[in-house]
């Protein structure tokens, strides 16, 4: 970080040009987007898909390119260090356009996309460290690259701060009007986007700087915060953990879904420890400190088998979901780092994060992903209990869906009610429409099998329903219908009269269907929108711009608005 030991204006030109040398993409990646961010801001619009574009590939393709730079940068054959920085930039380019056509995020997209980026920040800090002997190197280009991105952060947020704090008091002290909102948004693009990022690249250490090999020596206060704070911080969470252990041994009873949670805080506390501490396992003495960090894998173990335990009763009770995957997935990932470092005696410490990038990579994008496998899994269940019912004409509809709960038993009518109701909020109901129609009421029974009765939630509900259309011949006069409400509605055969006053002073009444609510409502239209959804009687129409139907305590509930157009 010898920028800050001489700070002058020719200098950090100077360290400017040559982290624009050494990221050359990175940096007008970085340009791009702070230009194209004030550019919206001030009014610039493109349309959303390529407005997600122009945003998302600049700051996701610049953490790729430094992690690409800082990799090819050792290359031997400058051809091969192009040709590895296209392929992969243009990979990203086609991935990132793909992306860009969806109006929004699925969650095991938004996970998959998470993962992904994360992997290219993992390898900033990885892709150089893979051949043996640069466990030092390792640890010294870490510790400096972090902190130099807690550096650039906290030099990026002061600044903006301070200039902000300076618009204001320009504002309070000279009664100069601007538009505050929109010149913050400036200064925090210029300072977070453009100025913290460049810092960072320009401090990430080079040349010899890069693989510098040299034990640190820690001082007394760092040993003194890992010894007396971080170590007995981490030995209470684990005598807490061996106490419940013993509890449940004396009652035999299982653990409960929480201790999972305790005994990963315990891990990840273990892995910063052993990380952090590495340089003095290199360093003479400290004899004591040393063999607490070597047993700390093997102490950690039986917690993890009691995490193991616990994983598997959730999964027994309740089935798998995405979240009981990814933790039964993390638990399998502490046990293989636990043996690699009981087995290495703490070497080799860098395959720790990079097993966890790649897992993670592995176990989120892809068809083989966690989400992908868990939606499988699940749709083949409810299939299989449809198709024993002797249903096999997919998708059925919504009262073959209701007829099919009341001729099964109520544990596996609640359980699949479950599964289905699981896949609509964690995923999209267009990924069931191939097995159930749109009109089906799903997830109240296992919600009341869970809860009771009397608190039971349904909400359907869509406001985007009005599209363009012509007026019908023989209709002539239009008038608004807004937040119009009707409480405690009775459906005879999903079918109730709703009469409904206009300011005119005219009075109509019309028929609604609970299924054609239920089936318009707007979590069930991902990829298209419905059809206008018009109600008729002899003397009128009532085009419905926006509906929201809702049960509650055995009571249904329906507000209302649309365009009344009358002969």
């Amino acid at each position: 970080m010898s920028i800050l030991k001489k700070v002058s204006l020719s200098a950090v030109i100077d360290r400017f040009g040559q982290s624009f040398k050494r990221f050359p993409l990175a940096m007008l990646l970085v340009i791009f987007l702070t230009c194209f961010l004030i550019y919206h801001n001030h009014g610039g619009r493109t349309g959303a898909k390529l407005e997600f574009f122009l945003i998302f590939y600049p700051a996701t393709g610049a953490l790729l390119a430094v992690a690409l730079s800082l990799l090819t940068e050792d290359f031997k054959s400058r051809i091969a260090a192009v040709l590895t920085q296209v392929v992969l930039h243009a990979a990203w380019f086609g991935v990132s356009a793909y992306l860009a056509q969806f109006d929004r995020f699925s969650i095991p997209q938004m996970i998959a996309v998470s993962a992904t980026v994360a992997s290219f920040g993992f390898a900033i800090f990885l892709l150089c460290f893979y051949r043996r002997n640069l466990e030092m190197p390792f640890w010294n280009f870490s510790i400096r690259t972090l902190a130099s991105l807690a550096l650039s952060a906290a030099i990026g947020g002061v600044l903006t701060f301070g200039l902000m704090l300076l618009l204001e008091s320009l504002r309070m002290l000279f009664g100069i009007q601007v538009n505050y909102n929109e010149i913050c948004m400036d200064i925090w693009t210029v300072c977070m986007v453009l100025l913290a990022p460049s810092l960072f690249m320009i401090l990430i250490p080079k040349d010899e700087n890069k693989y510098l090999a040299d034990v640190p020596e820690f001082s007394r206060f760092s040993k003194g915060v890992l010894q007396y704070l971080f170590l007995p911080l981490l030995g209470l969470y684990m005598i807490t953990l061996y106490a419940y252990a013993i509890k449940i041994l004396m009652q035999w009873s299982l653990p409960v879904g929480g201790v999972s949670y305790l005994v990963s805080g315990s891990m990840v506390l273990m892995v910063l420890l052993i990380y952090i501490t590495y340089p003095i396992q290199h360093l003479e003495g400290n004899k004591l400190f040393k063999a607490v960090t070597r047993w700390l894998p093997v102490v950690m173990l039986p917690l993890l088998a009691l995490m193991t335990v616990a994983i598997g009763r959730r999964l027994s009770d309740y089935g798998i979901t995405v979240s009981r995957l990814y933790l039964l997935v993390f638990n399998l990932w502490c046990y293989g780092v636990c043996l690699w470092l009981i087995f290495t005696r703490n070497k080799r410490i860098w395959l720790i994060p990079a097993s966890f990038a790649l897992i993670l990579f592995l176990i989120s994008v892809g068809p083989q992903s966690i989400p992908n496998v868990t939606l499988n899994h699940l749709k083949g269940e409810a299939r299989k209990a449809f198709t024993d019912a002797g249903l096999t004409q997919f998708p059925i509809s919504g009262d073959q869906y209701e007829k099919w709960l009341q001729s099964v038993d109520s544990k596996t009518a609640a359980a699949i009610d479950g599964k289905l109701d699981y896949i609509q909020d964690f995923y999209r109901f267009d990924d069931i429409t191939d097995l159930i129609a749109k009109d089906a009421v799903i997830g109240k029974v296992s919600h009341v099998h869970n809860n009771n009765a009397n608190v039971h939630y349904d909400n359907y509900s869509n406001w985007e329903l009005s599209q363009k259309m012509d007026i019908p011949d023989g209709f002539r006069h239009l008038e608004l219908l807004q937040g119009r409400e009707f409480s405690d509605i009775t459906f005879n055969n999903d079918k109730a009269i709703i009469d409904l006053e206009f300011e005119s002073g005219t009075t109509q009444s019309f028929e609604v269907n609970k299924k054609d609510l239920i089936a318009l409502d707007s979590e069930k239209w991902e990829k298209e929108k419905p059809a206008p959804y018009v109600l008729t009687n002899d003397d009128a129409m009532l085009v419905v711009n926006g509906y929201s139907l809702n049960y509650h305590e055995g009571k249904w509930y329906l507000n209302i608005d649309g365009l009344l157009l009358t002969k």
